[in-house]
């Protein structure tokens, strides 16, 4: 568990707070709108109504104390300057803020900030690669030419073994795992044979995954 500081409560710090609570960590929350504030209060350790850009209001927060700061209002450069610098100042041990453009992006790193994160460019992203690719059920993306696809078996595949595919030599993509009635489950045995009922989770280069889905097996 880890101590959490969100300053933003728009919609990504609102989804960012209920899932960071979810997972069991200690989290306090600010943002100017009290009923914003208020609506988020039952689901955190803490909420608050409060302007961070100003100094004092994050004294009295102890920001200090916390393992890690989000700083979510990336539609104005400005604020979320201010604040990751005074964050930064009064000691915060790290610092992400939120951003939409590689300019700011660039400020906040020069300025305080540890990381930065991309929600929306990266949903878009994982939402790209997910709807252009057949037969792709979800995606993650681990850096730029490389990520994690859950897909269906190809039919050629079916009923046949892992050892017998050859996956690895052949289509230079790793598969890593499947999923079967919503459980992820390791593949670690080359006995293991290929089912219709069955996802797989693939990881590998962008390119080999849609070279792998373009030979329609």
């Amino acid at each position: 568990m880890r101590s959490i500081l969100i300053i933003g409560l728009g919609r990504f710090g609102r989804h960012l707070a209920t899932s960071l609570s979810d997972l069991g960590n200690e989290l306090m929350v600010i943002d100017k709108n009290e009923a914003v504030v208020n609506k988020m209060a039952p689901y955190v350790t803490s909420a608050q109504i409060g302007d961070c850009t100003d100094e004092v209001v994050l004294k009295d927060l102890g920001v200090a104390n916390f393992d890690l700061c989000f700083v979510c209002i990336s539609n104005d450069l400005e604020s979320s300057l201010v604040i990751t610098m005074t964050l930064k100042e009064l000691g915060a041990h790290k610092i992400v803020t939120k951003v939409n453009q590689d300019l700011h992006a660039k400020f906040l790193l020069q300025n305080g900030a540890d990381d930065v994160i991309y929600p929306e460019r990266d949903m878009a992203i994982r939402t790209a690669m997910k709807y252009s690719a057949q037969n792709a059920f979800d995606y993650i993306e681990l850096s730029k030419h490389y990520g994690i696809f859950e897909i269906a078996a190809p039919k050629s595949w079916i009923g046949r073994s892992l050892q017998e595919i050859n996956v690895r030599k052949k289509y230079h993509v790793n598969i890593i795992a499947y999923k079967c009635h919503d459980q992820i489950l390791p593949l670690d045995k080359d006995e293991y044979y290929f089912s219709e009922e069955q996802h797989l989770i693939v990881a590998g280069d962008k390119k080999n995954f849609h070279e792998l889905i373009a030979k329609k097996l």
